[in-house]
């Protein structure tokens, strides 16, 4: 079919070179149009659609369409070729418009991101206007070279037919356009004609819909960035801030920098708040005494103030009670040896008004007197013969000898004040012999036998023992001794005079050891057996028979008792039942002494081995064992308080050892001229018996000022 050229290859003074008319993207890059075409123009139907009878012309169908600028249009004559082919134009029109609606559709589906909405598509609409010019502010663009006729249409004042086309919803990518006006009329019709009326308007909330896609893309936007600079930081990286990020965050003084280091003001410093100046002194009080001796010295340096309420006696009894005073452990309480070292006394409690800061000081000063193995030496003459064992308090020692006298020393003098012995038992004027003594001696009081003090001080019981004193344990109100005359003599203790109840007789050999407690008796015996005694009637209870050698020594906890015998094997029994619970074997001959910890969890042995064995009192393993003595280790004491072990030997040496490791810190030998057969200890002396009848004290607080502090009264 005959064409005639359109209107824009006329415009452009080219050759026309195909039947067909060109495009935007066919044009010679060696045009030149000024000014450029105005992509704001409305496309008409040639620009967005393609016809049917060239499927191939679609340009880049992949590719979403950019934004369109509605209700541009521009008015064309129909030309004289278009009048007479108007019939078949418009039928080719009818299938080009439908093609063209299924080629937009088509695109704008496979758009997954810049789509409109299904709204705008679906309000899209192809029409023909028939309305005559004078209706219309604008008229629709009409292009010759889109194969479109222009309809007829009936008006009184213009024949010419009008074609409207009209597309809703926005593009974002803008493209030239296929066809359209260019050229001479593009150069003197640059401005874009007004909206027409008839445009469909958005559907309402759309701006604001928009708008929060558009905040919510931001939002999304600065949260990426965020995770990067985040990942950056922790990765290590420089941290890359953005002026505009910066400037964003101006107030918070990010990217600020400093001409000079900051200081603090006055002011800041000002709001210093000193606690012991805040609270009550009730409250401060209760605030140091949690602090250890160390903590305190160093409080008592800050101010004055802080001085005066760490220096409180308040304070420091806290301190002193929680690191010194012995704890209980079973019911009842064990008897203790010596004194607590805890200070004064009133009616079974602590008197008030002592100086327990001072007290702290010298029970540290003895403690490194302990360590350092410099004891003064203090010796008790009066015996005649071996001093087989003792037990002290801070007021008195009680000794027992093989002379078959019972003796009783003032720990404040140092002198005999009471012999206690039977008519025929009286000792001799001068005897003992005067012995050497150690270069530490700081007493040592002559004996007072056959004088007339002697003669005053001894004193002939209703009932005594008429032999040897191998054992004894007291307390406030008792005292229990054992001989070589197979029996024990419960004594009362509570007056001036030592008076004699009853008499324990039920073992078949000597009585080598005792122990009580506010209900029992125990005694033990070279005839190999243990006995349980009524402590209030003095009635035999029952018998533990499982050794089969001497029951050298026994100890009580509770209602557990522990034996060691000349078998090799100590033994712990179940005091209710009369049960053997747990065994302890030495490595090697028979055991001599033994101690029971006051919390009933070790047992500690020493015998014929030379070695102090420590042992699980609940599984019975052997824990570990001590340096060797050079002879056979006669007495043990526990001071599980102050964490010392005291042995005795035979090679005439006290050792100390620490409690938990077994590790010898302390070895005083040939202070005795013979063996050492009973050593016992409290926080501040060593108190031992000798086969060559005196007893020495080693006292680690003799030199020490304000030692004084720690004696009880009572």
């Amino acid at each position: 079919m005959h064409r005639r050229p359109s209107i824009l290859g006329e415009l452009s003074h080219r050759p026309k070179t195909s039947s067909r008319p060109k495009t935007s993207s066919a044009i010679d890059d060696t045009i030149d149009f000024t000014p450029p075409f105005d992509v704001g123009m409305k496309r008409t139907a040639s620009q967005t659609f393609t016809t049917c009878s060239h499927p191939h012309n679609v340009r880049d169908t992949q590719v979403p369409l950019g934004p369109v600028h509605e209700g541009m249009s521009a008015e064309y004559p129909l030309s004289q070729h278009s009048q007479h082919s108007q019939s078949s134009s418009l039928s080719r029109a009818s299938q080009s418009l439908a093609s063209g609606y299924k080629q937009i559709c088509r695109r704008l589906s496979t758009s997954s991101t810049r789509r409109p909405s299904l709204h705008n598509i679906t309000d899209a609409s192809i029409f023909t206007s028939t309305k005559s010019l004078h209706e219309h502010s604008r008229l629709p663009l009409f292009h010759q070279d889109s194969g479109i006729p222009s309809p007829q249409h009936e008006g009184p004042s213009n024949p010419t037919s009008r074609f409207f086309i009209k597309r809703l919803g926005s593009m974002r990518h803008r493209r030239p356009a296929a066809s359209g006006p260019s050229g001479e009329f593009a150069k003197f019709n640059p401005v874009p004609a007004p909206i027409p009326t008839n445009y469909i308007p958005l559907g309402p909330g759309h701006a604001a819909r928009q708008a929060a896609a558009a905040a919510n893309n931001e939002r999304m936007s600065q949260q990426r960035r965020d995770q990067e600079q985040t990942q950056r930081f922790l990765a290590g990286a420089p941290m890359d801030v953005q002026r505009d990020e910066v400037i964003k965050d101006n107030e918070s003084g990010v990217g600020m920098t400093c001409s000079s280091p900051i200081t603090r003001t006055d002011s800041v410093q000002e709001k210093k708040l000193d606690p012991v100046h805040a609270l009550p002194a009730e409250i401060a009080t209760l605030v140091f005494a949690n602090l250890d001796a160390p903590s305190l010295i160093r409080a008592e340096q800050v101010s004055k103030l802080w001085n005066e309420s760490a220096s409180s006696p308040h304070v420091w009894k806290g301190v002193f009670l929680r690191k010194f005073e012995p704890e209980v452990h079973v019911v009842p309480t064990p008897i203790m040896m010596g004194g607590a070292g805890v200070g004064k006394f009133e009616k079974g409690k602590l008197a008030p008004g002592q100086d327990w800061k001072k007290m702290y000081q010298v029970r540290m000063t003895i403690n490194r007197r302990w360590k350092g193995c410099s004891p003064s030496a203090i010796y008790l003459n009066g015996h005649t013969d071996s001093v087989y064992c003792c037990q002290f308090d801070e007021n008195k020692i009680i000794t027992g000898s093989r002379d078959r006298t019972i003796r009783v020393w003032d720990m404040k003098t140092y002198k005999c004040i009471k012999v206690i012995g039977g008519p025929s038992h009286r000792p001799t004027p001068n005897t003992p012999p005067q012995l050497e003594t150690h270069k530490e001696m700081v007493v040592n009081n002559p004996s007072l036998n056959g004088k007339v003090e002697g003669n005053k001080i001894y004193f002939v019981p209703t009932d005594y023992h008429d032999a040897s004193i191998l054992c004894l344990q007291y307390d406030d109100k008792i005292m229990v001794t054992g001989s070589s005359d197979h029996t024990c003599i419960v004594w009362d203790i509570t007056g001036s005079e030592y008076r004699p109840m009853y008499r324990l007789r039920g073992h078949s050999a000597g009585v080598l050891d005792v122990c009580l407690d506010d209900k029992h008796i125990i005694s033990c015996s070279k005839d190999a057996s243990i006995m349980v005694w009524d402590r209030q009637t003095g009635a035999h209870i029952r018998s533990l028979k499982g050794h089969r050698g001497p029951v050298n020594a026994v100890q009580l906890r509770g209602h557990l008792l522990v034996s060691a015998s000349g078998d090799g094997v100590a033994k712990l029994w179940n005091l209710e039942s009369g049960a053997c619970i747990k065994e302890f074997p030495s490595q090697d001959r028979g055991l001599a002494a033994v101690e029971f910890s006051d919390d009933a969890r070790t047992v500690l042995a020493g015998g014929n081995d030379h070695v102090v064995y420590k042992f699980d009192a609940h599984t019975g393993n052997l824990l570990h064992t001590s340096t060797k003595h050079g002879g056979l280790v006669r007495s043990l004491f526990l001071d599980a308080h102050n964490g010392r072990v005291i042995s005795g030997s035979y090679d005439q040496s006290i050792r100390i050892a620490d409690y938990d490791n077994g590790d010898v810190f302390g070895i005083y030998e040939n202070w005795t001229t013979s063996w050492i057969l009973s050593a016992k200890s409290d926080y501040r002396r060593v108190v031992a018996t000798s086969q060559d009848g005196r007893a020495l004290i080693l006292d680690f607080g003799w030199r020490v000022e304000g030692k004084e502090l720690l004696v009880s009264d009572s």
